[in-house]
């Protein structure tokens, strides 16, 4: 069964809102970083869905797709892929990237909040993989458990999730702005004007977050793994990629 839409708290629905104004102006940040990311991909993305061994053709949903550098990615590796954004920039500079990429499957990009996605019919809902880069630590605690499962509900038999965030050292699992080491942003009382928050994980409480919710809603026979490396703009910290499978 889909999850049900995830019901935010006032609290809750500030933070996100605030998180959706800085991403909605931030497209020609992504854009400017796209074609180094979708390069990068080859190192990070393509071995795990090598390991994955879906045939070609297989559904794919990129959660929080943005201007589509993923969605792209997965299309040239022979998905069939559907983007995900709630902004409206986004989308729109996503199907001008997907135009320009002389992809004869281009990826179809919609705009729509994940909080409420629940599609009607079981095509439209169920996918061979589901990637969420960046995506999960953008929502208060403990809202990230609920936008976990979530993202694994939309996962087909045999399916798998890559949930994927940077994580830390410390443990600090707590909403913060996100900001260089040397830029602390907004002191207390401050507004969030041109600051996005999000909670920061070290492996340990990511993975914890990703295994429970995963046990919760698959049952004991789901398995996981973990890819990890070095987040090549900080390098105190490193990147987490989450595999979840779900059992036939």
């Amino acid at each position: 069964m889909p999850a049900e839409p995830i019901v935010l708290t006032t609290h809750e629905a500030h933070v996100s809102a605030k998180n959706e104004v800085v991403y909605e102006i931030s497209v020609s940040h992504y854009q400017e970083r796209a074609e180094e990311r979708y390069a990068g991909n080859d190192q990070w993305l393509k071995p795990i869905i090598s390991a994955l061994g879906f045939a070609p053709g297989a559904r794919a949903v990129d959660v929080g797709c943005a201007v589509g550098t993923n969605s792209l990615y997965l299309a040239n590796q022979g998905y069939s892929v559907t983007g995900i954004d709630s902004s409206p920039l986004m989308i729109s500079a996503a199907r001008a990237a997907a135009r320009n990429s002389g992809l004869t499957n281009r990826p179809r990009f919609v705009r729509q909040d994940f909080c409420t996605w629940v599609p009607v019919e079981e095509h439209e809902r169920l996918f061979d993989l589901v990637l969420a880069t960046a995506f999960v630590h953008l929502f208060p605690a403990p809202l990230d458990r609920d936008i976990t499962d979530a993202l694994l509900s939309h996962v087909a038999p045999g399916g798998a999730a890559i949930i994927s965030t940077t994580v830390e050292p410390l443990h600090s699992q707590a909403l913060r702005s996100k900001h260089d080491d040397d830029d602390p942003g907004p002191g207390p009382g401050q507004p969030l004007s041109q600051v996005r928050w999000r909670n920061n994980y070290t492996r340990e409480t990511f993975r914890n977050l990703v295994e429970r919710v995963a046990a919760s809603r698959f049952g004991p026979t789901f398995t996981m793994a973990e890819h990890t490396s070095l987040d090549p703009a900080r390098s105190q910290k490193q990147w987490s990629d989450i595999v979840v499978t779900r059992p036939f």
